[in-house]
């Protein structure tokens, strides 16, 4: 797995300035990238995202993102879906029932429930659901979630947490990950999940980065 640095989709669909602020806390190099043009060689994708499913959809398709993130996942690029971007990741969402998602993991989300509020905004504890070598044991940690729809749990869903029922925290396949709650908003927690996830994925800290030529 070759290192580089991260490359943070910016597709105006949410506020990258907290996530920025995690990746500086920790130390890695990355750039934001509007157009595919902007990306860098080698290294992670970060797919953020916070909003509606098909508004966010077509963001992606507008900027060309839509149709090359299934290609370089193909060709073994690393990619990690935050919050929305988890869910786009997936096949569908009932928010957007006529909107295919990416397919990139498997399953379908769903609006969250019965009988609790919704959107669930606050901190869950997550369990693990099946053992991955990017992310440790979640050992019953809290993490910070902001959302009305979940990713239906599956066999590849790394950890759980309930909000009415049970849903999918963090799902993999491959080197595809995605993590429903906010990690960067997750305090010391959420940071080092995104860190032990960024650096599975190759992610090259800024001490290390080559020169521009």
């Amino acid at each position: 797995m070759s290192a580089g640095r991260i490359t943070l989709i910016d597709y105006e669909a949410g506020n990258l300035a907290s996530l920025e602020g995690a990746l500086d806390r920790l130390g890695l190099a990355y750039v934001r990238a509007a157009s595919p043009d902007q990306a860098t060689a080698s290294g992670p994708i970060v797919l953020p995202g916070v909003g509606h499913f098909e508004a966010a959809r077509k963001s992606l398709r507008e900027r060309g993102w839509w149709q090359l993130l299934p290609e370089l996942v193909a060709e073994g690029r690393p990619l990690l879906g935050i919050c929305l971007g988890l869910q786009l990741l997936a096949e569908g969402s009932e928010e957007a029932p006529r909107a295919s998602g990416l397919g990139l993991i498997p399953g379908l989300v769903r609006r969250l429930g019965p009988g609790v509020k919704v959107p669930n905004m606050g901190w869950c504890q997550v369990r693990q659901g099946s053992a991955h070598p990017a992310l440790p044991d979640p050992d019953g940690a809290w993490l910070y979630f902001v959302h009305s729809y979940a990713l239906e749990p599956s066999a590849e869903t790394i950890y759980l947490a309930d909000h009415g029922r049970p849903f999918a925290a963090v799902e993999a396949r491959g080197k595809v990950l995605g993590f429903q709650p906010h990690p960067e908003k997750s305090g010391p927690a959420g940071l080092g999940l995104l860190q032990s996830a960024l650096a599975w994925m190759g992610a090259l800290p800024v001490s290390s980065e080559a020169p521009c030529n």
